[in-house]
This record gives C-alpha cells, structure tokens and sequence, in this order.
C-alpha cells in the first residue's frame, strides 16, 4: 500500500471513478473530475518550474479549487503550506518568506499586496477546468513532504512544523480500519485548512471511496444552518471541537441530523458533563481525540461513555504506531496514577521545525526507551496521568501553551507582541472564563509606560496587524505592576483573581 496520499487518492479514482468526491452548495465533484482538476493544477505548477521538495503556498478558503489544488501540489512532489486569509499580512509574509514559499494559488489575486514580489502567483479562478489535460505523472518519493503548517511560538514567531506523506497515511489508515467508511458515508470538512484536523476530514473519505461535504464559513457558525447542511448531505462523520459543540447541543439542532454516525471532539480538554449532555441528543459514537501537529494530527483515542464518573474525558490510548511515554523532570517512567510530563513517539512524529534545529533539538529528543539509538520523542508539554488500566488522563499544560476553541496558542507569543509596543513595558496572558462557565477567552493584562496615554482601542489595532483573531485577547487592564512569585516569575493564579 502506497505512502502518498495523492497516490491513494489516485488508486481510488481508478476503482470508484463516478462516486460523488466533494459535496458542496455550489454542487458536487465525482472523483474523476477531482483527478482531472488536480492534473490541470499540476501542470500549470510544472510549468511555473515548481518541482519535487519546493513549497507551495495556498491563500484561499474552503472549496473545491482547495482540495484540488493541494492534491495538485502532492502530485508534483511539492508540500502545501496553509495560507489562511484571516490570518494578520504580516504572519502570512513571514510565513512565506521563512520557508522560501515560490509560489503561491489562491483564489483572490487581488489580496495579496502583502506577498513578496518574487513570489510567483497562480489564480485558480482564472483556470479552464474543462480543457483536456494529460495525466501527471506523480511523484513517487516517499519521503517528500505533505504540508508545512506553522503553529503559536514561545518567542513570538510562528514555527513551521514538517510533516511526511506517510505519517499522514497510517493516520488515515488507523481511520478507516477503526472506524470504517463506505461508499455512502460522508464526513464534513469545517475546520480551516491551515489546522491539521482539516487533513483528515478531507483527505480520510477521498482514499476510500467515501465523500466530503464542504462547509462555507457562514454556516459553519450558524447551528440552524449546519444542521441544515448535514441532513441535506447525509452527512455520516463530523468533528467539533469541544466548544463549538457546547453552542450546538444547547441550540438542541442535533435531531435534525439522523444521518450522524460519528462525533469526533479534539483540540481542547472535553468536559465529561458536555458528552453526558450530548449523548441524550445524540444516539451515535463520540470518540475523544487527542494529539498535537507534532504528532500528525491525532495519537490517542477514546471511545466516550455517558455518565462517567470522570470530570475530564480521557485522552484514552494510544492509535497504532504511535507509541507514549509518561516521564518526570529526569526522564525516568513514572508509575501509573501520578502526574507527569506526556512524551510521543513512534511513527507518528513529524520531522521538526522548518529552519528551527535549536527548536527541533529541544522538542524533538532521542528516546532513552527506543530500541534504535536515533528514535525520536516528542515533548508535548502535557500533564498526564495513566490509569491501571492504562487510559491516559489529561491534568493541564506544563508550559504557557494553551487550546482555546480547538487553537493551539502560545500565550508567551501574545505576551511577546504586546511588549514589542512602544508603549507597554510588561504584559502578561491569561485564559479566563466566562460567568457561566460555559465559554474561555484571552484576557491582557498590560503595563503602561508613565509617559503614555495610548488606549486600549489603539493596542487592539496593533495586535490586529500582528495575531491571528483567534490569539487577539477580548479583555485589557492597565496595571500598574504585575504580580510576582518568590521566583520572581509572574503569578498567572494571581492575576486570574483579580
């Protein structure tokens, strides 16, 4: 079995040709138009010189040219790096110019004042899709990349993690034969491709015959009208992260939505009390996984039960070929029913930070438990605990890194850009919930030079520039100093009771 998700993807065109690929409002794509588009992209790459091992940048939302597109990149030997359009221009030139991006598809040419000059562009909207094309010859190498996704980073910079083709298939694989789907089954793609959930709700039905509905972004918010397009699609298989599946078991949508098999929550901690709610909506499986972009996507799963005594869902055991390791400060196994640092390994692990071999040493350590002297583990910065029975239980991070609504944030990079302005001397980050507990944003908490008068409006505009709106906090205070431990660190517990 191939190790290439574009090659999988092309075995199931020769087997299931006129089975519906993408479903979406603007209509559907069987799987021998998708292959045809992806060839059209693939030789319009090949002809601007992009070949095997170069980065091609992609500026557009979710869409059928999307999906396209990226498995035009992968046949021409190419990795995808996520350019979401909702990103600051600034992250995204960073983004572009750090991994030496030559090119870039979009489906808006006329966004892209931001980009480098010598950056070449291909607009999608401009492609004739219905000329004749010969195939592409795919690539074939099985260590090429499939897609360079940059996350939140500590010092204020993003970090670009690499990740193979075949990590991304056993992934996919583990998928399929644990929880498989036919022919008829349908899984929605929602989440923003520049997350690596979205490769799976993409790509999983697209090597089995299956399809995937895609969902614009004014109904991915809107539970009336979700519920809408999943009982249109027959949708069968949907993710959510755990806070936009609060909004969607209290808007009581679900019993609309009879053709649901599977709810799969990731990216956040899972309340127990959300999937006993849940589960009296909604007669299906709920799986819990688990897993950073390190780590490809997911490396533990559980199976929810209703009523458990849990108040956290667990993080559950690990897929195939990913492998755990529980350790303290020292790197010695700590015993089952104590709390101490989550390390992953296996073949799961991506290969490190684009351009970053300090971060990558860091993060990314040999693995003392390995039989192979250069096996690798991943430091996930996660508090754990195994049970008895061997179920992994989620206590927390160790480091400043947060998820808030399925987002990896470091809130060290936010803390980072507000003390870059002229005008605040300190700044500190704080997760805080809502009154009704229900819901968590960013809270700022700022220094101010004495000799400023700049407000809050005009701080906010800057972090506009410069963070995602995800990583934009909803609340400032101006403080005269801030708090401190005996170690002189900043005291977040204290700042959280103000």
């Amino acid at each position: 079995m191939s190790t290439l998700v574009h090659l999988q993807f092309a075995k199931q065109c020769q087997l299931t040709p006129d089975n519906i690929a993408l479903r979406s409002r603007g209509g559907n794509l069987t799987y021998r138009q998708l292959g045809h588009c992806s060839d059209i992209i693939a030789q319009q790459l090949l002809s601007r010189g992009i070949s095997s091992g170069d980065v091609v940048g992609v500026y557009m939302e979710r869409s059928q040219h999307l999906v396209s597109t990226l498995l035009g990149i992968m046949k021409v030997g190419a990795c995808y790096l996520p350019l979401d359009p909702y990103y600051p221009h600034n992250r995204l030139t960073y983004m572009v110019e750090h991994s030496e991006t030559k090119l870039v598809v979009t489906d808006r040419a006329d966004e892209l004042e931001w980009l480098p000059e010598d950056c070449q562009i291909i607009d999608i909207v401009a492609a004739d899709f219905s000329q004749p094309v010969l195939s592409v010859e795919p690539s074939t190498d099985d260590n090429q990349l499939c897609y360079i996704m940059y996350t939140s980073g500590s010092t204020g910079t993003p970090k670009g993690v690499m990740v193979k083709h075949d990590t991304v298939v056993n992934y996919l694989n583990w998928m399929q034969n644990a929880f498989k789907l036919e022919q008829d089954s349908c899984v929605l793609s929602q989440t923003t491709f520049s997350f690596d959930i979205s490769v799976w709700e993409m790509f999983w039905p697209l090597i089995t015959g299956a399809s995937t509905a895609l969902i614009c972004e004014e109904v991915k918010y809107d539970p009336a009208l979700l519920a809408e397009f999943i009982k249109y699609h027959q949708v069968t298989v949907a993710q959510f992260v755990p806070t936009a599946l609060r909004i969607i078991v209290d808007e009581r949508v679900l019993d609309q939505c009879q053709s649901l098999e599977h709810i799969f929550s990731g990216g956040e901690a899972l309340p127990q009390c959300l999937v006993n709610d849940l589960s009296k909506q909604f007669e299906g499986q709920i799986h819990n996984l688990y897993g950073p972009t390190e780590a490809t996507i997911f490396a533990c799963h559980w199976l929810c039960q209703p009523d458990s005594s849990d108040t956290i869902v667990p993080i559950g055991r690990p897929i195939p070929h990913a492998k755990v390791l529980v350790l303290d400060e020292n790197l010695e196994l700590v015993p089952p029913n104590h709390n101490g640092e989550l390390y992953l390994a296996g073949d799961i692990l991506a290969l490190g930070y684009l351009k970053r071999e300090d971060l990558t040493d860091e993060r990314f350590l040999i693995n003392p438990y390995a039989s192979c002297e250069t096996s690798k583990m991943y430091r996930t910065g996660d508090l754990v605990s195994v049970r008895d029975d061997g179920v992994l239980l989620f206590h927390g991070r160790i480091d400043s890194q947060i998820k808030l609504r399925g987002h990896r944030i470091e809130l060290a990079e936010i803390e980072a850009q507000l003390q870059a302005l002229p005008w605040i001397s300190n700044a500190a980050v704080i997760v805080d919930d809502s009154d009704d507990g229900k819901n968590q944003y960013l809270t700022a908490f700022y220094v101010p030079y004495q000799d400023t008068d700049t407000g809050i409006q005009a701080i906010k505009r800057e972090m506009a520039q410069v963070l995602p709106y995800y990583m934009q906090p909803s609340r400032y205070y101006a403080v005269d100093s801030l708090p401190t431990l005996p170690n002189g660190k900043i005291s977040k517990s204290a700042l959280s009771a103000k």
